[in-house]
């Protein structure tokens, strides 16, 4: 790691949620942060960046986020990253899922600015 900063991938197919949340977490100059639009793209991403934590969307054209995090988790056997899972579909059982699929936490957007910072930290602590 450059200079001991710990590393956000941030996955999402909308650049304005992808704004939003490095703008966040910019604040913080900790991080190193990079950025893919969609699912297909992390595979390449993962090789060179080496994310401590990635944050992921769920509903995403080409994979989507239950298919990366599988991905990540089961091919990769990527066990140390942290994944929050993000999506814009509240209710369901995304939550339930991307837990079972081995995401450490979820967030429903728009995510709370203060709980969605505070929760990267403690588990880039953690890392």
């Amino acid at each position: 790691m450059a200079g001991g900063k710990k590393k956000i991938l941030i996955v999402d197919d909308d650049a304005d949620t992808r704004f939003i949340v490095r703008r966040m977490l910019s604040k913080d100059n900790d991080y190193i942060i990079a950025e893919v639009s969609d699912g297909i793209e992390v595979s390449e991403k993962l090789k060179i960046f080496k994310p401590d934590l990635i944050i992921l969307d769920i509903k995403m054209p080409g994979e989507s986020g239950y298919e990366v995090c599988m991905y990540i988790r089961d091919t990769l056997k990527m066990q140390d990253v942290k994944i929050v899972a993000v999506s814009g579909v509240a209710g369901g059982i995304g939550d339930s899922i991307m837990h079972a699929l081995g995401a450490d936490c979820f967030f429903t957007k728009p995510v709370d600015n203060d709980s969605f910072v505070k929760t990267v930290r403690r588990l880039l602590e953690k890392h």
